[in-house]
């Protein structure tokens, strides 16, 4: 393989990933840092903004959190009155949106009354919308759909009011939307289509969210048995999928079309498409794609007598569920398991999974149960609220002259207690929630540190023992080396053979410790850099097999701070052991690119890859927690070879 070959399959490697992209947080720090010398406020808030998105985007919430924080802390001492209020409004929202994405309901809610209240002061209809939107959501994680649909439409209301056309058309697009996605889990399928329909007849300029709202219609017509139609929206989804390049909606679209396919009873070609999900799923570390895969292929394998495949791939679906915590996959599981083992005559297991799936059946509905209970009570308490009020109302009518100086002040005080108990119960809220974020953060950071000391307390031993081995053990078996081949030469010649023996194994030896010195603590690499420890790290590592290498390296010049340097030379190390291990390469590529603030590492092999099993083993572990403390990262691509490409990015100063 070519140098230039091998940069320009870098470089597209590089533009290619949607997850990790160098370049476009490279821009945002960029941004962020000229905003903040140019003093330019508006613009250091908004790099604030787009970088805890950015974070939000790939899940990596905790920093998400960070920069939003840091946002807020920079809104309050920069600006005053309504246009703080406006830019906290937004932090606020995008707090409740981390937290939904944490799954934390508790979280999320408190910063949803704290946005709702600075725009409800600020008469922002769009922002409202949002608010009811997201307050939605987290009712929908709770299984409260009718809530959440009464909310959605409150934020129908606001939406309507918006006057910029395109923001109010993205708006109402995604509420609708919604709507549909409550109506599914309701199994009211036909509301479910009569408001996704509206969803899509309103367009988005955020084609993703068009897509959303075809896979949900999708949805609604295989649970009205329409499989024409579900197969048609389901491909109409996957195509916009595509092309924005959203893979996990891809994977819930095949699904869908499988689906569709299974009931019009064309079970290869279904199968074929589940087999495709769960392909996409692997690949993508994805475990709900793989679990819906197994579960609707394992029925196709029933139908067609293969009860042994069909059990198997049943109980990696149960495991799935186990391990994901995931209630109502595992009921239809336990239910698919109980039918299968009756069609095998195993009765005793049929009896087990039965039991257990009636089990978890009557779980979930009495959850629902007590839902519905509590609904009740709620109706109750509201009639009997509004009964009172009209008793009152005829009361005043009555007795209006003489009362109304007594109910203006009775007036006057319960609004007075109840904006305390509403301003003190959202100050409780908010420093629970402060707290809480603190306490995890300080988790972290001591976790962090923790490590940290280890991982330097094992260097500095490394070192030592490497130079013990090397001005000691390595130092006398040079010395006797010596002594003994001065002897050779004044021996008898009888015995000069077993001083030339004895002589060539003490030379093996020195050179057995000289090698184990440079593993602990590379020479080259405290007194020349990476690029030279590298070199010898390769030749080393290589020399006695049949793997060919190529180092490549560009923007070296001078020293590194010792922490990267080090970390950078065992993850390489720990990547070079796994490739000579387990790759059954022939030719293996490193590059090694300093440009500006950005380390890069990549590590290509021409091999078979690296198994689910590697991938997850403690070497991969070790790699992570080395590259954490760097601020580093670490991804994994299928390779242009047939193998696999690590791509190591460090920010260093």
């Amino acid at each position: 393989m070519s140098q230039k070959k091998n940069v320009s399959a870098f470089l597209g490697l590089i533009l290619g990933m949607s997850i990790s992209s160098f370049a476009q947080t490279d821009s945002l720090f960029k941004a962020l840092e000229e905003f903040q010398q140019k003093g330019e406020s508006f613009q250091v808030v908004e790099s604030y903004k787009n970088i805890g998105r950015y974070y939000e985007s790939i899940q990596a919430y905790d920093s998400a959190f960070y920069f939003y924080r840091k946002e807020g802390a920079y809104i309050k001492a920069h600006f005053q009155e309504q246009v703080q209020d406006s830019l906290l409004g937004k932090v606020y929202m995008d707090f409740s949106f981390v937290a939904l994405g944490l799954r934390d309901l508790d979280m999320a809610l408190p910063y949803l009354d704290s946005a709702e209240v600075v725009y409800e002061r600020l008469g922002s209809n769009g922002d409202l919308a949002r608010v009811m939107n997201n307050r939605a959501n987290a009712l929908n994680e709770m299984n409260r759909y009718e809530e959440a649909i009464g909310y959605l439409l409150k934020a129908i209301e606001y939406g309507e009011l918006v006057e910029n056309q395109e923001s109010k058309d993205a708006l109402l697009n995604s509420v609708y939307n919604n709507i549909g996605k409550n109506y599914l889990s309701l199994e009211d399928w036909l509301n479910a289509v009569k408001y996704t329909r509206m969803a899509i007849a309103i367009s988005s300029s955020y084609e993703i969210n068009n897509a959303h709202a075809r896979l949900n219609l999708s949805n609604a017509y295989i649970g009205m048995d329409s499989t024409e139609s579900a197969f048609n929206m389901a491909k109409e989804a996957e195509d916009i999928y595509v092309k924005v390049g959203f893979p996990y909606g891809v994977i819930a679209a095949k699904n869908n079309q499988g689906l569709a396919l299974k009931m019009k009873g064309e079970m290869d070609e279904a199968a074929s498409l589940f087999q495709e999900s769960i392909d996409m799923s692997e690949e993508i570390d994805y475990p709900l794609g793989v679990l819906e895969g197994l579960i609707n292929r394992s029925e196709i394998l029933a139908a067609k007598k293969q009860y042994s495949q069909a059990i198997s791939e049943m109980k990696e679906a149960e495991r799935l569920c186990n391990l994901y915590d995931d209630r109502q996959y595992l009921k239809s599981v336990r239910e698919n398991l109980a039918k299968l083992y009756e069609e095998t005559g195993n009765t005793d297991y049929a009896l087990t999974y039965f039991k257990a799936y009636k089990q978890l059946e009557d779980s979930l509905k009495s959850t629902e149960n007590i839902k519905n209970v509590n609904d009740l009570l709620l109706k109750y308490e509201t009639s009997e609220k509004e009964k009172q009020l009209a008793e009152q109302e005829v009361e005043i009518q009555t007795q209006k002259a003489t009362l109304a100086v007594r109910n203006s002040q009775l007036t006057y005080l319960l609004s007075g207690l109840v904006i305390v108990l509403l301003g003190g119960t959202f100050i409780y809220q908010r420093n629970r929630s402060r707290q809480k974020a603190a306490l995890q953060q300080a988790i972290i950071e001591e976790k962090e540190r923790g490590f940290d000391a280890v991982i330097q307390a094992t260097e500095e031993e490394r070192k030592r023992i490497s130079k013990d081995l090397h001005d000691g053990i390595g130092q006398q078996l040079s010395v006797l080396k010596l002594g003994l081949q001065n002897l050779q030469k004044k021996a008898d010649p009888e015995i000069q053979s077993q001083l030339v023996d004895i002589t060539e194994k003490f030379s093996k030896s020195a050179d057995e410790i000289r090698q184990i010195s440079h593993q602990m603590m590379p020479r080259a690499l405290m007194e020349e850099g990476l690029v030279r420890a590298f070199e010898d790290l390769l030749r080393n590592t290589f020399q006695y097999s049949e793997i060919q290498y190529e180092f490549e390296h560009h923007g070296m010049e001078g020293r590194l701070d010792e922490r990267i340097e080090i970390s950078i030379y065992r993850v390489l190390q720990e990547l070079l052991n796994n490739i000579l291990k387990h790759s059954e390469a022939n030719f293996v590529n490193v590059q090694l690119l300093k440009m500006k603030d950005k380390l890069t590492l990549l590590v290509e092999d021409n091999g078979k890859g690296l198994s689910d099993e590697k991938s997850n083993g403690h070497g991969q572990m070790n790699i992570r927690n080395r590259l954490d403390l760097i601020k580093g990262t670490v991804n994994y691509e299928s390779s242009p070879e047939s193998g696999f490409v690590a791509v190591i990015s460090v920010p260093v100063k």
